[in-house]
């Protein structure tokens, strides 16, 4: 009997121990994903930069250095810096509203996680932006939609660059094209999926611009395949700037084949330097403004 006690208690200090271990192992673990977190999603500190380079800039999600990406306040300053345009991403909600946001799920811009295209512009419009540039700044912001974009860029008389992400709802095309036609604005639409700039092309004669890392031989002939469709490609990746043997290196066989060439996201005079001497003059960026 005495040693099924002493037994007994042996088992209860194993499990008290391993239940503190396996305590503390969890709030380590809870503090690494915490902090990955921070660094992971938390917007960088931009700076707006200034250039003298003759070339068009297209702000990134809006000038998101000085407001959050993606949202009125971010297009707005970027009408405000006199950009030519302003790209943004855009999905449809539950209840058929288009609505701006780079990434299907919101946990990274949002109080908020839910998916995008699952829940109606009202339920959306329940939850605030807590992330993005000087976010301070800017108290109960709310998800942009598609309408307000628009105006924002007829307003400042911006070019509306759109870029559908992932590759369904195609079939609501038409109402996209639709609305940019209703607010009158200048409009090209980038993809990295060729099977949108398939069916855009079957909508409109709008530029298209197929979006790529790396330029390849593929990518060149799939966007020839397409009218008025060009290349708008990494512009930090260095293989793209590759001289191969014939002494050419993949920016230059775009312009050579006639295709449309942009870059992005370039955000420091010397990447932009590069892009103006191999011919690249169309430019998306998070900071450089004329």
């Amino acid at each position: 009997m005495d040693k099924e006690k002493k037994m007994s208690k042996k088992k209860k200090i194993v499990v008290i121990t391993l239940s503190v271990i396996a305590a503390l192992l969890f709030i380590l673990i809870t503090v690494a994903l915490i902090l990955a977190y921070n660094l992971w999603y938390k917007t960088p500190d931009r700076k707006p930069i200034k250039t003298a380079q003759q070339v068009t800039l297209i702000a990134h999600r809006g000038y998101n250095c000085l407001a959050p990406e993606n949202t009125a306040p971010a297009f707005e300053k970027a009408g405000e810096y006199g950009f030519w345009g302003a790209e943004c991403d855009i999905y449809r909600t539950a209840d058929g509203v288009w609505v701006i946001t780079h990434d299907v799920n919101t946990f990274r811009m949002m109080d908020k996680a839910v998916n995008i295209e699952k829940k109606t512009l009202a339920e959306l419009q329940e939850m605030n932006i807590d992330n993005g540039a000087k976010i301070d700044d800017y108290e109960n912001l709310k998800i942009c939609t598609f309408e307000e974009y628009l105006q924002i860029c007829k307003d400042n008389n911006m070019t509306a660059v759109i870029e559908l992400k992932g590759k369904n709802n195609t079939e609501h095309y038409d109402e996209i094209i639709k609305l940019v036609t209703e607010y009158g604005v200048e409009y090209q639409f980038i993809s990295f999926h060729l099977e949108n700039l398939i069916k855009l092309r079957e909508l409109t004669d709008a530029p298209l611009f197929y979006l790529v890392q790396k330029i390849s031989q593929e990518s060149i002939d799939e966007a020839l395949s397409i009218e008025n469709c060009g290349i708008s490609f990494n512009g930090n990746k260095g293989k793209n700037f590759d001289a191969d043997e014939s002494g050419k290196n993949m920016v230059a066989k775009c312009i050579d084949a006639g295709l449309p060439v942009a870059a992005w996201t370039i955000d420091t005079p010397e990447a932009l330097d590069r892009l103006v001497e191999n011919g690249v003059t169309t430019i998306t960026t998070n900071t450089i403004s004329y």
